[in-house]
């Protein structure tokens, strides 16, 4: 219970300070050149705080210089906070609107220009995904929880089309990361914090050319697999998850 106390004062002294700071540099960057290196702050101030460690493996994998989708699980909202941290290149997320009423944290989304989600709305879902496009095609990454939502017990959730419609459109990689050990930071129907170890892994690039829409199921199975494929085998998330990747015993004739 104290490190629970503890981590939500850390949470939002930074939150409010690093938010604050982001919100007030807005009308003197234009281009957003402290939106990175703020948030990237923010993150790691916090993940410092937690003393819980984190790391992330195939960052060699990753282009700077181009942009992509990226692609993760999703089982908590600190894993927001661990890809701010340790990716190295600019991203927006796509994230769903409850977290706009956020004091400060939803003030320092919208100057950021992350892309926001009325799940509900679903004109306004395709409204998001081409407020998407068009900053894939001014060159800035976006990043896409492709289950909507975080999943309350490690397994990986059924993956909703919209991220892969975007992709195929965009005709830009889609490169799917896989993290471990986020669960125990306030975990989906709770506020509570432990302890944990969290570790990331950036899978190989999944090429979006030549695919069309008809295709997007493909892309969803290649893109699932990777994430499964890429957890640490001694993990929650590899054990509740592997059997996705084992072959179906055949049908008696």
């Amino acid at each position: 219970m104290l490190y629970t106390i503890y981590m939500w004062a850390v949470l939002i002294f930074f939150t409010f300070t690093c938010g604050t700071l982001l919100v007030l540099t807005v009308p003197f960057d234009r281009r957003s050149r402290c939106y990175h290196p703020i948030s990237r702050a923010w993150a790691r101030l916090i993940i410092w705080a937690s003393r819980n460690p984190v790391t992330i493996a195939g960052l060699d994998r990753l282009d700077p210089g181009r942009p992509a989708i990226y692609m993760t699980n999703h089982q908590s909202y600190f894993d927001v906070i661990c890809l701010a941290a340790l990716l190295p290149v600019p991203v927006r997320f796509v994230a769903k609107k409850i977290l706009v009423y956020i004091p400060v944290f939803g003030q320092a989304m919208w100057a950021s220009g992350h892309i926001i989600v009325q799940r509900e709305n679903r004109q306004q879902s395709f409204q998001a995904l081409d407020q998407a496009a068009e900053k894939i095609q001014r060159g800035t990454s976006v990043l896409v929880f492709p289950e909507g939502t975080r999943s309350p017990d490690h397994r990986l959730g059924p993956f909703k089309k919209g991220g892969f419609v975007l992709g195929v459109k965009a005709q830009v990689p889609i490169i799917p990361i896989s993290i471990a050990g986020t669960r125990p930071m306030m975990p989906k129907g709770s506020y509570r914090f432990a302890r944990t170890q969290v570790r990331m892994a950036v899978a190989e690039p999944v090429s979006t050319a030549g695919v069309d829409l008809q295709s997007k199921e493909t892309l969803m199975d290649r893109v699932r697999q990777e994430i499964i494929c890429h957890f640490p085998p001694d993990s929650n998330e590899a054990k509740v998850n592997r059997a996705e990747l084992e072959p179906s015993p055949p049908t008696a004739a």
